[in-house]
């Protein structure tokens, strides 16, 4: 197998494991580290949090209208799908050296299905338009506060650039907390897989490298990714090049959100098969026969109703998904020494003559996102989380007695984490391999009762950026209706 491929695929964790072999073998566990990583995705709280996270519609009561859960399920059956047809293409087998294709096919299956579970899990209450309500708050904040930072100015970033990316690799790295700041603890392949923007600079949207278009490393975490990214070359602003099973994450992701969103809305009425069958045909000549043959397929439908109408338009959506699932693999394998160089900066979907995606996304713009039903929600969620930041930044960073009330109300996990976080990056404490566990820098000793350390470390003590870290990480950690219940009672309408 050519060696580059082979080094795609690393097992090793940021912690290492005390399960060995034998261990599994008296468990008679045949699942890999990447099959591993899949169980501890799946049973983790934060997984289960996403069940009452925005997708597109926010607080809806409708059970048939995708939530980021269900999404992410979607998501993961379209990363099976992904991984199997790139593994098991005779050309892609013979180009790389492939010669037992279950060698690379069943821990890149289970990696996929890993990172398309968790994609989301650092998405805050109300989806995008949390995270950029969270954004616009800090940047008017800290015009107020410009000192406030305390020795961490440069890393304004991690709260003017919020991203659900960011967050999300925080939690699975982090704030997944039992006893230690490993979280999860994935294998680096599935943390290099998750990371679509591995950088803690500034976004820069007109970068010509997609990796760098968000900010997608908190400065805070900038130590685990260096570590994750080990071996994957590095650019001179800091940036990495993106791991090459990212782009199959990401189309996943994009053929799901694309396809399903257009169903939700289809079933709530906001279009006709014949409304969109025409946006279609305005395109012209900009599409090739395979494509307009998918919207063709939409002209038998067109003027059915009910049971007739969802049949046609289910099929119709079963046929974008297959289509768009080919033009990824065909993409992916294509491009895959540009890929493997750090070359490629394309999304594998949008990579396409045909503009099949493209239309899908304008179509999604104009009908569903800029809906007045959905405006509004988001606008109860900008109220939400503007209220619940105001309240706990006059908490965390105000008179000690209010910083007692605001330490009482908020995730014990959190506070732990970012308390041992603290006293990590300033060399208090670190984490020892060979006695697997935290030991104080001065005499080494183990600490054996990290819940009796954190309670004893004084919240005041914490500067300011960590402090608002704990905030963020709070609130990005809630869902929608837990968020709306919180800020009620805490701003005085509900008892």
């Amino acid at each position: 197998m050519d060696t580059r491929l082979k080094n795609l695929f690393n097992s090793e964790r940021l912690r290492s494991t005390s399960v060995t072999t034998q261990d599994r073998a008296n468990y008679n566990d045949e699942r890999n580290d990447y099959e591993s990583d899949l169980g501890r995705a799946l049973f983790s709280s934060a997984a289960r949090r996403l069940h009452d996270k925005t997708q597109v519609f926010p607080l809806t009561n409708d059970d048939n209208i995708h939530s980021r859960l269900t999404h992410s399920m979607e998501v993961m059956n379209i990363g099976a799908s992904l991984a199997k047809d790139i593994c098991f293409n005779k050309d892609f087998q013979e180009r790389y050296g492939v010669k037992d294709v279950y060698e690379i096919y069943e821990p890149l299956r289970a990696i996929l299905q890993t990172v398309c579970l968790v994609h989301d899990i650092g998405n805050p209450p109300f989806g995008h338009f949390g995270e950029e309500t969270i954004c616009e708050y800090f940047r008017r904040y800290f015009k107020e506060n410009k000192d406030i930072l305390g020795g961490y100015e440069s890393w304004a970033c991690d709260f003017t650039n919020y991203d659900g990316n960011a967050q999300g690799f925080r939690v699975i790295t982090k704030l997944q907390f039992i006893d230690d700041l490993f979280g999860l603890n994935f294998t680096k392949s599935c943390l290099a897989s998750y990371l679509k923007y591995p950088n803690t600079a500034d976004a820069d949207k007109e970068s010509d490298r997609i990796s760098e278009h968000k900010h997608g490393v908190f400065c805070a975490d900038r130590k685990y990714l260096d570590s994750v990214m080990q071996g994957m070359a590095a650019n001179s602003n800091g940036s990495y090049n993106r791991h090459p099973f990212v782009f199959l994450v990401e189309a996943a992701d994009s053929i799901c959100y694309l396809s399903m969103d257009l169903e939700d809305a289809y079933n709530k009425g906001w279009f006709t098969i014949d409304e969109l069958y025409k946006k279609w045909k305005e395109m012209g000549n900009e599409c090739d026969p395979s494509a307009t043959a998918l919207f063709e397929s939409l002209k038998k439908a067109g003027g059915a109703t009910g049971s007739a109408g969802r049949k046609g338009f289910i099929r119709f959506r079963i046929n974008i998904i297959k289509h768009l699932v080919a033009k990824a693999v065909e993409n992916y394998i294509k491009n895959f020494e540009l890929i493997l160089q750090g070359e490629y900066n394309r999304e594998l979907i949008f990579d396409d003559s045909n503009n099949v995606a493209k239309f899908l996304s304008r179509f999604c713009r104009q009908y569903i996102y800029n809906r007045k039903e959905i405006q509004s929600v988001e606008l109860t969620g900008w109220s939400v989380i503007n209220g619940l930041l105001d309240i706990y930044t006059k908490l965390l960073l105000g008179d000690k007695v209010y910083m007692r009330h605001g330490e009482a109300m908020i995730s014990q996990s959190v506070l732990r984490a970012n308390k041992m976080d603290y006293m990590q990056a300033t060399g208090e404490i670190e984490w020892n391999r060979e006695k697997r566990a935290y030991v104080y820098t001065k005499n080494q000793e183990s600490i054996e009762d990290i819940d009796k350390l954190c309670d004893e470390f004084p919240i005041g003590n914490l500067p300011a950026y960590y402090r608002l870290r704990i905030i963020v990480d709070f609130i990005s950690s809630m869902t929608d209706k837990f968020a709306v219940m919180h800020y009620q009672k805490l701003s005085g309408q509900r008892i």
